[in-house]
C-alpha cells in the first residue's frame, strides 16, 4: 500500500512538472524571439521601453535561455521522478529527492544571478518562497520514517 503523502508528492509532482514544462517552454521561445520582437515593433512604429533593458542587456538574455532550458530539464526529472515515485519504485525515490535538491539550489542561484543581471531589486525575491515550497515539502514527507521504510522493502 503506497503511503499517502506518497501519492500527494507524486501528484504534485507531475501537475508542477508539467505546468513547468509549458512555461519554460514558452520561456526559451520568448527570449530566443526578442530581438525579432523588438525589430518588430520598431518597423511598426511601436515602442519598444519594454523591451530595452532586455535588448541592452545581453547577458540576461542569455541567462533567461540556460534557465529555461534548465527548466525544461528539471521539470522533466520531476515528472519521470514523479511517475516512478506513484509505482513505489526505489528508484523515484532517489531521483525525487535529487530533484527536490536541485531545485533548491537552483533556485538560490538564479535568484542569485538574477540579481547579478537585473539589479537589487525588491521583487526578485518574490519567487524564490514559491520555488522552494515544493522542494522543501518533498524533502520533509519523504524522509518520513514510515515512508523510508516503504521504499526500502523495495531496495
Amino acid at each position: 500500500m503506497r503511503p499517502t503523502g506518497v501519492t500527494v508528492i507524486g501528484i504534485l509532482g507531475i501537475v508542477l512538472g508539467l505546468l513547468g514544462l509549458c512555461c519554460n517552454l514558452a520561456g526559451v521561445g520568448v527570449a530566443g524571439a526578442l530581438p525579432q520582437l523588438a525589430e518588430m515593433a520598431q518597423q511598426s512604429g511601436g515602442s519598444t521601453e519594454e523591451l530595452q533593458p532586455l535588448l541592452d542587456n545581453p547577458g540576461l538574455v542569455r541567462f533567461t535561455m540556460v534557465s529555461g532550458v534548465l527548466g525544461i530539464v528539471l521539470s522533466l526529472w520531476m515528472i519521470v521522478a514523479s511517475i516512478l515515485l506513484l509505482g513505489m519504485k526505489p528508484i523515484g525515490y532517489t531521483l525525487m529527492m535529487g530533484n527536490a535538491v536541485v531545485l533548491l539550489l537552483w533556485a538560490v542561484v538564479s535568484s542569485v544571478v538574477g540579481i547579478a543581471l537585473v539589479g537589487v531589486e525588491p521583487s526578485s525575491l518574490v519567487s524564490l518562497p514559491v520555488q522552494i515550497a515544493f522542494p522543501i515539502a518533498v524533502l520533509i514527507v519523504l524522509t518520513r520514517p514510515n515512508i523510508k521504510q516503504a521504499f526500502e522493502r523495495g531496495f
